[in-house]
């Protein structure tokens, strides 16, 4: 969780555009050298739409109210004025791809999450890196905002939001389920831990987040078991690393949050050539 209250989102300054005429686009590259565990920079905002978008490894988009994870070729959609900031894991490398009103084929209005096709992940970092004459760059961008816009096609869940509680009250809890899921203490002695009242707790999620807190925790646990697994990681131990104490536990509320157990859904992430082109 960024150490961010909601007066911080609230207080976000707007950054001038990054992309002058007659460009339709500009890309920023950050590595996790760059970042590290820690945000990138105090939550801000910019006048232009913006794709932000994995290149390598995992990245973690903060909004006010949700954050998402990122993996290699899975990119979010961020409305124009709309608080944000970002921070990567180690060994990764996150992209900002900023967009005026004015070069979009349609409007971003919501935050909505997107594949971003490996030729133009390439495309974006070649144009970023490389001289050619303004005509050619131009049309290459135009080109470029086509295919991001394109519709997303089919592909297996499992996208990384994770729907934040606005209130500062619970935030030092969120935070200490964020870096630890499989931490083994149950609710009540979490809640005692930061000082915080059942009832308060319980209140706050289902006000903040549409969810239960257990839902909610089960939601965080199965977002990172879903990485986990496939990146590789044996189903027994993803289950240890997630809190649960037996594979059937862990399989059953797996099969509850994605539909399939994890066996499953590997398969048919591996199986997913949208997925197939961008895993690094």
């Amino acid at each position: 969780m960024s150490p961010y209250s909601q007066v911080d989102w609230d207080a976000s300054p707007e950054h001038p555009s990054s992309v002058a005429e007659p460009y339709l686009m500009g890309t920023g590259v950050v590595t996790d050298e760059d970042t590290g565990s820690r945000p990138l920079s105090p939550p801000h905002r910019h006048p232009d739409a913006m794709l932000a978008w994995c290149y390598r490894g995992t990245v973690w988009v903060h909004l006010p109210n949700a954050m998402w994870r990122l993996a290699p070729g899975q990119g979010v959609w961020i409305p124009a004025h709309t608080p944000h900031t970002a921070h990567h894991e180690r060994d990764s490398t996150g992209c900002y791809t900023y967009l005026p009103a004015s070069s979009l084929i349609a409007p971003v209005e919501t935050v909505t999450q997107v594949l971003v096709p490996r030729a133009v992940q390439e495309m974006l970092l070649h144009l970023g890196i490389n001289d050619m004459p303004t005509d050619l760059r131009v049309r290459a961008q135009a080109v470029l905002i086509e295919m991001l816009q394109q519709p997303a096609p089919e592909t297996a869940d499992g996208w990384g939001e994770i729907p934040m509680p606005s209130d500062d009250r619970v935030r030092p809890l969120v935070r200490t389920i964020l870096a630890d899921p499989g931490d083994l203490r149950g609710a009540r002695e979490l809640f005692d831990v930061h000082g915080l009242h059942e009832r308060t707790v319980l209140r706050i999620f289902q006000h903040d987040t549409g969810m239960s807190f257990a839902r909610w925790r089960t939601g965080v646990r199965m977002t990172l078991a879903a990485r986990l697994i496939i990146d590789g990681m044996p189903i027994g131990a993803a289950a240890h690393r997630c809190g649960y104490a037996s594979s059937s536990a862990f399989s059953a509320s797996f099969r509850a949050r994605f539909g399939m157990t994890p066996r499953e859904y590997v398969a048919r992430v591996q199986a997913d050539p949208a997925h197939q082109l961008y895993w690094r």
